[in-house]
């Protein structure tokens, strides 16, 4: 009977301790996630799952990495939502972004081929476009009616299959459509941060969040306990994230700078997909 006992406990400590250990690397290690929204096609699709990286090493989260993180939001502090962008901007850094492109720090760096982007086609070009696009086998992905013709997202190689195909009066009629061109610094901690009508939009909910909510924003300038200040000095460092699917994506334009404490990790590979050609492929 003692004997059977000691064999129980002994069981019992080595479950409670590969249960410990599994936790503990699952909360500081890597961690499995499901992908549920459309943010990172072609990159990663709906239903995909993958493997996080969640160690503090350097280059975590990593520049044009593709990463999870939690909303920075205050209305969003209760239950953070997880949402999963490609990290283009380092703390320190200079982005512009454009329709086509972004540069970092001046230097240009193109959108991925597989970017989605939202392009209008006249009521005119309609037969000939759909005609098109079905010999190409290009997936019909969220096409909308609208006046004059309808919407629809394509990647950029997409768009150029397409424009091969459609004649010069076609083309003329299947329209990308435009963003608006930006340019912000990414706050890095400790480092005196300029602000602007702008950089204020962008830097409203952090500075909330890092003054405990003693600021005040009138007119388009900063006030901390009544006084006017352009500058302010940042206690941890932040990232800018934008998705390869910036129709239908929550990221940086939306939620504003992510700061480094809610920068969960660089998404590793894909574990499982039902693209059978995706299981185990690194996430790029």
């Amino acid at each position: 009977m003692k004997q059977t006992l000691l064999s129980i406990i002994k069981w019992i400590t080595a479950l409670a301790l590969v249960g410990g250990i599994v936790m503990g690397i699952r909360r500081y290690c890597i961690e499995s996630y499901h992908i549920s929204t459309e943010a990172m096609e072609e990159a990663l699709h709906k239903g995909d799952y993958i493997i996080v990286n969640k160690l503090p090493v350097e280059n975590n989260p990593g520049r044009n990495r593709i990463v999870l993180f939690t909303s920075p939001l205050l209305k969003d502090s209760a239950a953070a939502a997880l949402f999963i962008s490609r990290c283009i901007g380092m703390p320190g850094d200079t982005i512009r972004i454009g329709n086509n492109s972004y540069s970092v720090n001046g230097k240009e760096v193109p959108r991925s081929p597989r970017t989605l982007s939202s392009y209008f086609v006249t009521i005119s070009a309609k037969d000939e476009f759909m005609r098109a696009l079905r010999k190409l086998a290009i997936p019909e992905r969220e096409v909308k009616p609208e006046s004059y013709g309808f919407s629809l997202c394509l990647t950029a190689f997409e768009e150029y299959q397409l424009r091969e195909e459609l004649s010069e009066d076609a083309n003329i009629r299947f329209i990308n459509e435009q963003i608006e061109d930006y340019t912000l610094i990414v706050p890095r901690k400790g480092e005196a941060y300029r602000l602007d009508a702008r950089s204020l939009v962008a830097c409203k909910e952090i500075i909330l969040r890092e003054t405990n909510g003693k600021a005040a924003f009138r007119d388009g300038k900063l006030y901390i306990d009544g006084k006017e200040t352009a500058f302010f000095f940042f206690k941890q460092d932040y990232y800018w994230m934008l998705s390869d699917n910036t129709v239908g994506a929550v990221d940086s334009r939306h939620l504003g700078f992510i700061p480094a404490d809610h920068v969960i990790g660089n998404a590793l590979f894909c574990w499982y997909s039902k693209d059978k050609q995706r299981i185990l492929k690194p996430v790029n």
